[in-house]
């Protein structure tokens, strides 16, 4: 039996970790390609249908794992 939709509360949706190191290699990679940052994230997130700023902030968290740029890592 499916759960209820409450009205005005958002279903939460879960990405694998898969699904998360994969939109960030693509914007990665599209950075790399264009010289640029401008859009790239935008653009990867319409293309996988995935929320822009779930995107961003898991670009930004690769990004402090792996040394190019300061903060905790996971």
């Amino acid at each position: 039996m499916p759960k209820e939709q409450v009205p005005g509360k958002p279903q939460t949706r879960r990405y694998t970790p898969e699904e998360k190191a994969v939109a960030v290699r693509m914007v990665r990679t599209l950075r790399a390609e264009l010289g640029t940052e401008h859009g790239t994230v935008q653009r990867v997130a319409s293309q996988l249908g995935y929320g822009v700023e779930s995107v961003r902030q898991w670009v930004k968290q690769a990004d402090i794992d792996d040394g190019h740029a300061p903060g905790v890592t996971t």
